[in-house]
């Protein structure tokens, strides 16, 4: 059997050496042989791209069957090839680029159709001419547009659109790449901290500092086309324009769409676009588990952890948000289906809408998105093929009206995180995001949450902040609500309590609740024998969720403590202190469920020590436990998972 790796030697190290994971994989490619999208044998992907056009809180201080972003690797037959290795760009950077080395910009002027490709972050300008990047055409008045490159997505490609196109790649001071100290899923995915600028243009795969397997972004001919297609009809403002992907798992769903909103806000007739992120196990705007509504009026150049929305942000303005609780909708689609159709209901219909669906297109999956289609009134459907033809005929017949587009699904990417991953990536970047006012760029915390002042709120007396707490999914005994609850992630749900009639149903999904129709939600509020107010089950023993109707999340908290002495729960939240206090004054819901358990903040203080599990074991530490000489790690910290005792009556 294999030995064991540390988490230091699959992530890498911050000091920018080369890691296990990657070492390995590089090792088995064959050297001076060409690196392709699909065989060995093939033109590499790169060289196509240089030939083919590509048209708060205190600032002081898995569901696997869901979808999963892979990037567009596909590689159509190139004009020309004229580069003996796998180029990343025609610039000749040695003849085309200027560099300041006092501020790390770097200035390059390209060729039409000449394409330019950096790992990192950086801010990007068109000083001249036009440019492309991730479906977004920029032009000199769009001002500095932050990128964000890591080496786990398929790399931004900057392709010049006239001759003589100047722009200019500005070292930034970076904010997000303080979390790298706090985890090692952050780490090897930037650049090397010893260089003077925190991107780097690229020419090939050996020209990696890191030498990890970097692939650009591309898109076929086909697919070129849709998006030209759909973003001509979505500037008619005289028909409703709604848009959806339809695939499985791993086809490029999220990809495409992110490529579409850029292509749409780029449109100067709309500059604006409505995002409704359905997708509870990979959302585009949010933690995983909240299904939300966003505005979108900027590009979207980086992956889902580097761009969370909020209420406070003028690019993606969070608009309404409802909590699932899980990353997959299988244990109550009735809920979900009520969310969609709550959160279709605050978008205004003059402006695109695109929708971000599940991957799960089999059984329940497909019936949840055939009666998607169609409450959600969509006007344009791409179907990313292979589909099975059932599911493709099923939305035919409930969608008549809706026109259809096919694309062939794209070759899935290698990618260094697995979903459960990018998932605790995700969750940890919006703990750590700190919402700044409008025209501001986002800014993260590198301080340990450990560190973190929580704030005290009371769930019980005369001035309590908390009504009650709602269990969707698995519903753990009374008895052991606090220890579940102990340590883990939640939402924080505003509600009307006066208007919850207790009932809905969706096509044919049904629910009905254990409350009467027109009676106070929160008189049915029970307690623990420690004063934790909850809310019962149904007769027949499922869990009770909150009408999207009469609710709303406003958030997401870690329970950090429950102090049954003076009836407080300890919440740490990115939340602002304004948004805190204006809570207080209305009925708050605190909703748990099966979130996925955030490890990554029970050890942040541990990496952020540089010290690493195996020198801290003798630290007791709350929520995890360390497992002693196990194989060759040492040490190795594993989550002490509390009792759901369901069955103890």
């Amino acid at each position: 059997m294999a030995s064991k790796r540390k988490a230091r030697e699959a992530f890498g190290q911050p000091n920018g050496k080369l890691s296990a994971f990657a070492a390995a994989r590089l090792a088995k490619q064959p050297k001076n042989v060409h690196v392709s999208a699909k065989t060995a044998v093939e033109v590499p992907a790169a060289t196509v791209l240089a030939q083919v056009p590509y048209d708060g809180h205190h600032d002081d201080i898995v569901s696997d069957i869901e979808s999963e972003d892979v990037e567009i690797v596909t590689a159509p037959p190139p004009k020309l090839a004229t580069t003996s290795d796998f180029a990343l760009s025609t610039c000749q950077l040695a003849r085309a680029t200027v560099t300041d080395q006092t501020t790390g910009s770097v200035t390059v002027t390209l060729r039409n159709d000449e394409t330019l490709c950096c790992v990192g972050e950086y801010d990007l300008r068109v000083l001249e001419g036009v440019a492309t990047v991730y479906g977004a055409v920029m032009h000199p008045n769009m001002g500095a547009q932050r990128v964000y490159a890591p080496s786990t997505q398929a790399l931004p490609v900057i392709t010049g659109r006239r001759n003589r196109t100047t722009i200019q790649l500005d070292h930034v001071k970076s904010t997000i790449r303080t979390l790298d100290r706090l985890s090692p899923l952050f780490r090897n995915i930037w650049t090397r901290e010893d260089i003077n600028r925190t991107f780097q243009p690229l020419q090939n795969i050996s020209s990696d500092d890191l030498q990890r397997f970097v692939t650009p972004l591309e898109i076929d001919k086909a697919a070129d086309a849709v998006l030209s297609r759909l973003s001509t009809d979505a500037e008619s403002t005289a028909r409703l324009n709604r848009f959806m992907a339809v695939g499985g798992k791993s086809s490029g769903k999220s990809t495409f769409n992110r490529i579409l909103c850029n292509t749409l806000v780029s449109k100067p007739s709309l500059r604006r676009v409505l995002y409704l992120d359905l997708d509870p196990g990979q959302p585009e705007f949010g933690p995983p588990g909240l299904l939300s509504l966003v505005e979108v009026t900027a590009p979207v150049f980086g992956p889902p952890f580097t761009h969370p929305a909020s209420v406070r942000s003028s690019q993606y303005k969070l608009l309404r948000s409802h909590a699932i609780a899980a990353t997959s909708f299988k244990d109550d689609p009735a809920h979900y289906m009520a969310c969609a159709q709550d959160l279709v209901q605050h978008a205004d219909r003059r402006l695109p809408l695109v929708v971000n669906s599940c991957g799960w297109v089999s059984g329940l999956g497909a019936s949840v998105l055939q009666d998607l289609a169609q409450t959600l009134g969509v006007t344009q459907i791409v179907v990313l093929h292979p589909l099975d033809p059932a599911v493709t005929e099923a939305l035919h017949v409930s969608c008549s009206d809706a026109t259809f587009h096919n694309l062939s699904r794209q070759p899935v990417r290698p990618t260094s995180r697995t979903p459960a991953e990018s998932r605790a990536m995700q969750t940890m970047a919006y703990f750590h995001h700190r919402a700044k006012k409008a025209d501001q760029v986002s800014r993260w915390t590198g301080n340990a949450m450990a560190g973190w002042r929580p704030w005290h709120v009371a769930y019980d007396g005369p001035q309590a902040g908390i009504e009650a707490v709602v269990s969707y999914g698995t519903n753990p005994h009374p008895d052991f609500l606090s220890e579940v609850l102990d340590g883990s992630i939640v939402a924080l749900v505003r509600v009307d309590a006066r208007q919850q009639d207790g009932a809905y149903g969706v096509a044919r999904y049904t629910r009905n609740s254990a409350s009467a129709s027109g009676k106070n939600l929160f008189d049915l509020i029970e307690r623990t024998q420690n004063g934790l107010p909850y809310m019962p089950t149904s007769s027949a023993g499922a869990s009770v969720p909150l009408e999207p109707r009469h609710s709303e999340c406003v958030g997401v908290a870690l329970v950090r403590a429950i102090d049954s002495q003076s009836k407080t729960l300890q919440l740490v939240t990115p939340l602002s202190e304004s948004q805190m206090a204006a809570l207080m004054d209305q009925p708050i819901a605190i909703v748990r469920g099966s979130f996925d358990a955030p490890e990554w903040a029970y050890l942040e203080d541990v990496y952020s020590g540089g010290d690493g599990p195996e020198n801290s074991s003798k630290i007791d530490r709350p929520w995890v436990s360390v497992a002693e000489a196990v194989g060759i790690e040492g040490a190795v910290w594993r989550l002490r998972h509390p009792p759901l005792a369901a069955d103890v009556r």
